[in-house]
């Protein structure tokens, strides 16, 4: 449903006030984002906080200096979503609006050398940015409720024109199916998961006949990466041979699998890294330990640092480069700390920072994290990570849970998560579990987190408490947990299942009503909605009694512990009823509870004053339970 991790979330916000709080350091937004390199390394596109507006700047790598692009206010509902470059010459910036969806901004160099904007198309995000050819990117448009591809030329001044529907590129045989385009900006690949099976179809360039090459029930995953049309063959993620994602070489010819291009031994690949200038693999990444790890071809891994590359190390990766690989932006990606970009120049073998993300944070002492191992109720192994207090040695902290969201397809890391530490800075140890169902760890762990609501996963969240309890670095006796989404369901039905463990429980957005979750909507979309969450969470049809003796509001009465519950309004994901449910239930039981509604919140922040509003309510609300205290 949704990441817990409410950094990425920070992005969305759209206004802040003055806070002189830790609160105001750790919700604010980050001062740099993702710098992008054009393809003859001249100049460098990337984010940056300017007082109370975000600005895209231009950074001419050659005479140091820097151009403002575009700037939108922190108060503004617009926020700036990315920027690309179109060869070397053209970029792109996005911006989205919650209500009137995305813009896209088309930029070119003139003769004078200055960028000028060429045009703002509305209603329009960019697909692929066709590095490789100059002036032109595949944007996306939706027409009668649904996506299709265009490509536009810049120099082509028409640009609505552009967008009529006989241009389209998306003519292939399935009708919602996704699309992969090659370096020609034609479409090559379409492919469709359609009630468990997946279906894939290819197109040669020297034809414009599709190809079927695949269609099989997803026993065996199957999800297309890239095609190579002189060579037959279709790279794709597959978990056919070992449960685990790897990467595979298919022959569409002959139609089958030719061998494995990469593999990690018990690990899904996460990413596959490929040189958007030729189409060609240069690496892929996995996350073990809770650290995503890059591994790269010879020619990267030869130029770029020892800061990115050593294994002891690997925090850092490279974010992109130019075509003839003499600049390289990187990014120091730390676990215990903010991540900082860098410039990378091959000739001379030297960086120099682009700019952190979040240098107002260096005067803190912060958490430091580390991994724990557990065995749940039926043996299953299970990875957490336990966060503590730079000075928790000195006095045992209390213990706050922090449950994911999802369940199903999300996963908790390392890499500075920010609501993780600003806990920390206020006294407590923190425990991310990544309970069954988390994404990472093989199509088995992936599946065995089905229909299991407030059953097995909760098990495996209690196991990696009972670990941490264990090792004595925490005061058994304060402990709390607190999550967003599925991880607010599961701090109110991980309230009533174990009261003696926990001492109180934080709501935000969580499910309360199981069977809520079927209903609404037209009904094709609740036909193949009620698809979906039969496969999560068990036929209602059949299974009507174990859905409601999982659902936290028909057990408000079993209650013991205080419970603080929170929505937004504009929720689109989980239904404020579930909040309101669960609200009456708790008045009619006289419970200990308190409550807090957004009106113009979503699932999950965008507003950085609510979210810094919230996160003081919750810690005033466990300081209240008198069993936390504050340094």
């Amino acid at each position: 449903m949704i990441l817990r991790t409410l950094s990425l979330l920070i992005l969305l916000s759209l206004s802040t006030q003055s806070f002189s709080s830790v609160e105001s350091d750790f919700f604010r937004n980050p001062e740099v984002i993702a710098p992008s390199i054009n393809e003859s390394g001249t100049h460098i596109l990337v984010k940056k906080l300017n007082k109370r507006s975000y600005e895209v700047v231009l950074y001419n790598i050659k005479s140091k200096s820097e151009t403002p692009i575009f700037s939108v206010r922190q108060s503004s509902s617009t926020f700036i979503s990315s920027f690309s470059w179109i060869g070397k010459n053209s970029f792109t910036i996005s911006t989205y609006h919650s209500h009137r969806g995305g813009k896209l901004y088309l930029y070119q160099r003139q003769s004078d050398g200055k960028f000028k904007q060429l045009a703002m198309l509305k209603h329009t995000y960019l697909f692929d940015a066709q590095i490789t050819q100059q002036n032109k990117l595949i944007a996306l448009r939706y027409k009668f409720g649904k996506p299709h591809l265009f490509s536009i030329d810049l120099n082509d001044k028409n640009y609505e024109g552009q967008f009529r529907s006989k241009k389209r590129i998306t003519k292939g045989p399935l009708k919602n199916g996704q699309w992969l385009t090659d370096q020609d900006g034609k479409t090559n690949v379409n492919f469709e998961k359609d009630d468990g099976e997946t279906t894939v179809f290819v197109k040669k360039k020297s034809t414009k006949k599709w190809l079927k090459v695949w269609q099989a029930k997803d026993d065996i995953s199957f999800h297309p990466v890239m095609f190579n049309s002189a060579k037959n063959e279709l790279l794709v993620l597959s978990q056919k041979d070992t449960g685990y994602m790897a990467l595979y070489s298919f022959d569409t010819k002959n139609k089958k699998f030719n061998h494995v291009l990469y593999q990690v031994k018990g690990r899904d690949i996460t990413n596959i890294l490929i040189n958007p200038y030729e189409s060609k693999l240069i690496g892929y990444s996995y996350r073990q330990g809770g650290v995503e790890r890059h591994v790269y071809d010879k020619t990267i891994a030869q130029l770029v640092t020892k800061d990115i590359t050593d294994s002891e190390t690997p925090d850092g990766y490279v974010v992109n480069f130019s075509r003839d690989y003499s600049y390289i932006t990187y990014i120091n990606s730390s676990i215990d700390s903010p991540s900082s970009y860098y410039l990378y120049n091959s000739k001379t073998n030297k960086s120099t920072i682009i700019g952190e993300e979040r240098p107002w944070l260096n005067k803190y002492n912060l958490g430091v994290s580390q991994v724990v191992k557990s065995t749940s109720t039926d043996g299953e192994e299970i990875e957490s990570y336990l966060t503590l207090p730079q000075e928790s040695g000195k006095k045992n902290p209390p213990l706050l849970v922090l449950p994911h969201g999802g369940p199903l397809g999300v996963s908790d890391s390392r890499h500075f998560p920010i609501d993780v530490h600003y806990f920390v800075q206020k006294g407590y140890a923190v425990l991310t579990p990544n309970y069954r169902g988390s994404s990472g760890f093989g199509e088995n762990f992936l599946n065995a987190g089905k229909q299991q609501w407030g059953r097995l996963i909760e098990d495996d969240i209690e196991s990696a408490v009972d670990k941490v309890i264990l090792s004595g670095n925490i005061d058994k006796s304060r402990i709390c947990i607190f999550g967003i989404s599925y991880g607010g369901y599961s701090a109110l039905i991980s309230a009533i299942r174990r009261p003696d463990l926990y001492r109180c429980a934080i709501s935000y957005a969580g499910v309360t009503d199981i069977p809520l979750l079927f209903t609404g909507g037209n009904k094709e979309s609740s036909k193949e909605k009620k698809k979906i969450l039969t496969d999560i969470l068990g036929d209602p049809d059949k299974s009507w009694d174990t859905l409601i003796k999982y659902s936290p509001v028909y057990r408000a009465e079993e209650l013991t512990i205080p419970v603080l519950i929170a929505q937004g309004g504009r929720d689109r994901v989980v239904d404020n009823e579930h909040y309101f449910r669960m609200k009456y239930m708790l008045e009619e039981f006289n419970k200990d509870y308190e409550s807090y509604y957004f009106n113009s919140e979503i699932h999950g922040f965008r507003n950085i004053n609510n979210q810094i509003n919230f996160y003081l309510k919750v810690h005033q609300f466990i300081k209240k339970s008198t069993w936390v205290y504050s340094p």
